[in-house]
């Protein structure tokens, strides 16, 4: 029988890293855990310098060659800042009415990407814009639109340049974040839009996109349409990443958590038992951001589910089968 070990459950997690270089605190837990993947964030990145030689060392001085991923937006949500400056806005781009610029965008920011070792941007945000001006959702000027059709447009046109220069996109936050009231960073938001409003217009961007989309991150938001009252994030729901991401859309690519360090997630239940429902519903790749001791217990508990049953070996293989064409695909052309 494969022991746990052997199964590598490491690679089902996307992890943070505390600093610009890597410690050997650090140094222990990436080889403890083994992660599938690094999120990098404006703490990691402190000039182009660095960031090459912390790439480098995550590509080729690890047991595995995890995933490397970042947050690379525009405007407001820019790791890179550090490095290149200020990035244009949504609205600066849109000024010209010229999808072209939203294209040549994306293909700037995958270049940066790309010259810095990273395999995937967690962008672009296909949340429509249904909030007004003084909602506190963390969404304001990330949205490409008010419509389905304009968000399809606008950041189908930046996903086509970013992936021409061979970075991932990773659009979030399935299936729709635009009507919370909430941040899902401190609270978990109730979306209140019903089952035919969240077909017909929230999910629309994902359904027009799906041909080009190799993987999905799902968000935290509550869908009372359906997962009834009680409190369930998306990134939890089979009803939603199993029974409409998987079987209605017919989605077969990565399937990545939001992540699971945000107060949506810790104001409703354990964070082990969060992190093993998340895989249990149909997500492939679990990210802990922020701490260390977070991502050891979510290793932990991925293990202790193994071992008791509650994760299959069918389930696993399933995953593990995604992540390796996933890999193929973005990857194994490169050093």
């Amino acid at each position: 029988m494969t022991s746990p070990k052997e199964m590598h459950l490491g690679q089902h997690l996307f992890i943070g890293l505390p600093g610009a270089t890597l410690g050997a605190g650090t140094r222990r837990v990436l080889e403890s855990v083994r992660p599938g993947g690094i999120v990098l964030f404006a703490r990691n990145i402190d000039n182009a310098a660095e960031l090459r030689a912390l790439t480098r060392t995550l590509r080729t001085k690890l047991a595995y060659r995890p995933l490397i991923a970042v947050d690379q937006e525009h405007g407001r949500v820019n790791r890179l800042r550090n490095i290149i400056g200020e990035a244009p806005t949504i609205a600066e781009i849109k000024k010209s009415g010229n999808m072209e610029q939203a294209e040549d965008f994306g293909r700037t920011t995958g270049h940066w990407l790309h010259q810095f070792g990273v395999d995937i941007d967690l962008a672009p945000v296909l949340d429509l814009e249904l909030f007004d001006v003084k909602t506190d959702n963390a969404l304001r000027e990330r949205c490409w639109g008010r419509t389905a059709d304009e968000v399809s447009r606008w950041a189908g046109a930046f996903l086509e340049g970013l992936e021409r220069e061979g970075v991932a996109a990773c659009p979030k936050h399935f299936p729709g974040l635009g009507g919370a009231a909430l941040d899902s960073h401190e609270k978990l938001p109730t979306i209140e839009r019903t089952r035919e409003q969240l077909l017909a217009e929230d999910v629309v961007p994902y359904l027009k996109l799906m041909r080009r989309l190799t993987a999905i991150m799902v968000g935290h938001g509550h869908y009372p349409a359906f997962d009834g009252k009680k409190p369930r994030p998306a990134s939890v729901s089979k009803a939603i990443v199993t029974e409409l991401l998987r079987n209605q859309l017919g989605f077969g690519g990565l399937v990545l958590t939001d992540d699971m360090e945000m107060g949506a997630i810790s104001q409703i239940r354990p964070f082990q038992e969060a992190v093993v429902d998340a895989f249990d519903v149909g997500a492939d790749m679990i990210l802990v951001c922020h701490t260390a001791e977070k991502a050891l217990a979510a290793h932990e508990a991925l293990t202790k589910a193994v071992e008791s049953g509650r994760i299959r070996p069918q389930r696993l293989a399933q995953s593990q089968q995604r992540m390796r064409q996933f890999r193929d695909e973005w990857i194994a052309h490169k050093v």
